[in-house]
């Protein structure tokens, strides 16, 4: 018989297919590699942000109200308290602090927010603002009301920026609503929206980046209850800035425009200095 003439010549006894063992070994699976340690979210980078600018608004508020404080001791005579000496500059420092919160603004969006990943769906420019406006007034007018029904019963709203704002307005009333109207609210929503809700926003965390921000932008308007304020009447003001920044940041998120917030606070603002006015 040939040797080629059929298979069973060519196979030699207990090949592959009767001795499993003899067969090679089946791949191991890859490794799986470890999962990289994921952060919760925007918090740690939103908590950067906020100690960062609060750090450099009191860095500039020193930097800018001590000189003012200097320069108002020299050559007067001694024995005036401290009290006495803010006091005689009040409008001075009050524009310190809103510069203060300027530089700090714009320090802490050239850090961190500029380089920001992310952007939020914008709505078109017109509206956007026309929209922003009536929410702006609307705000306020909400503010306005909850005022006269506390005052109805002997318990009106006392904010701690309004001797300031009265004291600059009496000195310098231009000057009063330039900074008042303009600057503040431009500078607290580059940092609050612009920096601080955006970085919620675009990981999609809007409620909890609207509490989040709204509670920094009422702390650091009334910083402390201080000694002539119960903890009712500090609450209460509180309570009061939080809807203000939940306010202006839902015209934020719902516009996608920092534009659109700054004019729905500035209009805020000029609604109370035109009724405070007349």
């Amino acid at each position: 018989m040939s040797p080629t003439s059929t298979s069973e010549d060519t196979l030699p006894a207990g090949g592959p297919s009767d001795n499993p063992s003899a067969l090679p070994a089946a791949p191991a699976p890859p490794a799986t590699p470890p999962r990289p340690l994921s952060l919760p979210g925007p918090w740690p980078g939103f908590t950067l942000d906020a100690v960062l600018a609060v750090a450099l608004l009191l860095v500039a508020s020193v930097l800018l109200v001590t000189p003012l404080v200097l320069v108002e001791t020299l050559g007067q005579p001694p024995g005036r308290s401290s009290d006495e000496v803010m006091q005689a500059i009040l409008p001075q420092v009050t524009v310190a602090a809103i510069v203060a919160m300027l530089l700090a603004a714009l320090t802490t969006w050239a850090l961190r927010g500029r380089g920001m990943a992310g952007e939020l769906p914008r709505s078109p420019l017109a509206p956007a603002l026309a929209w922003s406006l009536v929410a702006g007034v609307g705000i306020q007018a909400i503010v306005l009301a909850i005022d006269a029904g506390l005052r109805s019963i002997d318990a009106p709203l006392a904010p701690s920026n309004a001797e300031p704002i009265i004291a600059l307005n009496r000195q310098w009333p231009l000057l009063t609503w330039f900074m008042v109207v303009l600057v503040g609210p431009f500078a607290e929503e580059l940092l609050f929206r612009h920096v601080l809700l955006r970085r919620f926003a675009v990981a999609g965390r809007f409620l909890a980046g609207l509490i989040a921000t709204s509670a920094v932008f009422a702390l650091l308007h009334e910083v402390g209850q201080g000694a002539d304020r119960s903890l009712a009447a500090w609450l209460g003001i509180l309570a009061i800035y939080l809807a203000m920044g939940m306010g202006f940041g839902l015209v934020y998120l719902r516009t996608g425009r920092f534009w659109a917030a700054f004019v729905a606070h500035a209009a805020c603002n000029a609604t109370a200095m035109t009724l405070a006015a007349f």
